[in-house]
C-alpha cells in the first residue's frame, strides 16, 4: 500500500470537532451573563412569553423599557451586551469558517492526489491489458501459421501415400453389379 492509500485508509480528512452551541460560545468568550439581570437573552425571553407575543410593536417595546426600569437596568447596558454576543458569534464564525476553507482545500488537494494515482495506476494496467493481448495475438498468428503449414504438411503426405498404395480401379455401377463376387472374379481382374 503507498503512502496516499494508506492516508485515505486512517480517514486524514474526516473533520476534528464538532460546532459549539451558542451558550458554549459565550461562555468561552467570557460573556457569561449580563452584570444585571436584564441582559439581551431576557428581552428575547421576554418577547417570546405568551404574555406579549402577540402585542403590537410599540406595546412590546414598552414592555420592555418598562422592565428594563424596574430592573434598573439601561438600554446601553442591553445594546452592550447584543453587541458582545454578536461579535463572539461572528468571531467562532469566521474561525469556523477559516477552519473549514482550510479543511476543503486539503480535501480538494488529496482528490486530486487521488485522481492522479488513479490515472497513472490505470494506465500501468491498460499497458498490461494491451501487453497481453498483443502477445496473444502473436501466439495466435504463430499457432495459424503452423497450422497452415501443418495442413500443407498433411496433403504432401497425402499426395505421397496415394501414389505409393494401390489404389482401386474405379469401378462403374453397373461394372460392380456385372462383376462376379468371391476370390475367383478378384484373381480374374488382377
Amino acid at each position: 500500500m503507498n503512502k496516499l492509500s494508506a492516508k485515505a485508509a486512517e480517514g486524514s480528512s474526516d473533520p476534528k470537532s464538532e460546532l459549539l452551541s451558542c451558550d458554549d460560545i459565550y461562555h468561552a468568550s467570557g460573556i457569561l451573563s449580563a452584570r444585571s439581570r436584564y441582559g439581551i437573552n431576557k428581552i428575547i425571553e421576554m418577547l417570546a412569553s405568551k404574555h406579549i407575543r402577540d402585542l403590537s410593536k410599540d406595546v412590546k417595546r414598552a414592555s420592555v423599557l418598562m422592565a428594563l426600569d424596574a430592573a434598573e437596568s439601561t438600554v446601553d447596558e442591553v445594546l452592550q451586551d447584543a453587541a458582545r454576543r454578536q461579535h463572539a458569534l461572528g468571531a467562532y464564525e469566521a474561525g469556523q469558517q477559516k477552519q473549514f476553507d482550510e479543511f476543503e482545500a486539503r480535501n480538494v488537494r488529496e482528490n486530486a492526489q487521488i485522481q492522479a494515482e488513479m490515472e497513472r495506476v490505470t494506465s500501468h494496467y491498460a499497458n498490461r491489458i494491451k501487453h497481453n493481448l498483443d502477445v496473444v495475438a502473436q501466439e495466435r498468428a504463430a499457432l495459424c501459421s503452423w497450422q497452415a503449414m501443418k495442413e500443407q504438411e498433411s496433403q504432401r503426405i497425402s499426395e505421397a501415400v496415394g501414389l505409393c498404395g494401390k489404389q482401386p480401379v474405379p469401378e462403374s455401377p453397373s461394372d460392380a453389379q456385372a462383376a462376379p463376387s468371391g476370390p475367383r472374379a478378384s484373381a480374374a481382374v488382377m
